[in-house]
């Protein structure tokens, strides 16, 4: 076979191009965690609402993964609960038993991100009695 310079050049400028257009392997996403904390005051014996937003948004199957919460009551006992995901933003009703600083720990770890977390701390004050 016998090639010129000009169907060399060709060959390797297209060679170029199709390298150049390509796709490219892409890093996993880098998520991070806000958390909604609860609003107004929080009173023991009531069910109080924590929120997770996840940005940017997961799609794919890291859209389908949940957000861990660990809660670590005043007394030390410690739950779990998860959060399901709508479009990044998720939020769970958790029952608060007594009065004291609760801490809250938000995982969330994708099969295809980077795992991310926060971590939050609300007060909670005795429960007036009144309809509780």
């Amino acid at each position: 076979m016998n090639f010129t310079r000009g169907t060399l050049t060709i060959a390797a400028l297209a060679g170029a191009a199709t390298l150049a257009l390509a796709p490219t392997a892409t890093a996993a996403t880098t998520y991070q965690i806000t958390v909604i904390p609860p609003i107004g005051t929080v009173r023991a014996n009531n069910l109080v609402t924590l929120g997770a937003l996840v940005t940017p948004t997961p799609t794919g199957t890291d859209g389908s993964t949940p957000v861990e919460l660990e809660i670590t009551e005043p007394d030390g006992d410690v739950n779990t609960r998860s959060i399901p995901l709508t479009l990044g933003a998720g939020t769970a009703a958790i029952r608060t038993h007594e009065a004291g600083r609760y801490s809250v720990v938000f995982t969330f770890a994708p099969p295809n991100g980077t795992p991310a977390e926060a971590t939050a701390q609300f007060d909670v004050v005795a429960s007036s009695g009144l309809g509780s």
